[in-house]
């Protein structure tokens, strides 16, 4: 018998003590094209929101990208993997037609 990947993610969580997390468990997103939104583990992310945090990472890397700081730059560069995932998410849904 073969453990699945998410059961046996589950199980070690569980055996670290990690119970609650075996209440919910994770679901890979999927991002709707005609609505702009996210489904993830069971609730929407809505457009609104996904703009919101896009302007946040790329308010965020402004900041911290130009400091003379390698923790400030390290900080940069997580805003920046945030900011490129969700351009990357947006823009591969768009409709071939533009609209």
């Amino acid at each position: 018998m073969t453990i699945g990947r998410e059961d046996l993610i589950h199980s070690l969580a569980k055996s670290m003590g990690v119970g609650e997390a075996q209440k919910s468990k994770y679901t890979s997103g999927k991002y709707n094209v005609d609505s702009g939104t996210i489904f993830t583990n069971g609730h929407v992310i809505t457009r609104v929101t996904i703009d919101q945090a896009k302007q946040y990472f790329t308010t965020q890397y402004r900041k911290l990208a130009s400091k003379d700081d390698e923790g400030a730059r390290d900080m940069a560069a997580l805003y920046e993997v945030a900011m490129e995932a969700i351009n990357m998410m947006v823009e591969s849904g768009v409709k071939p037609d533009g609209q």
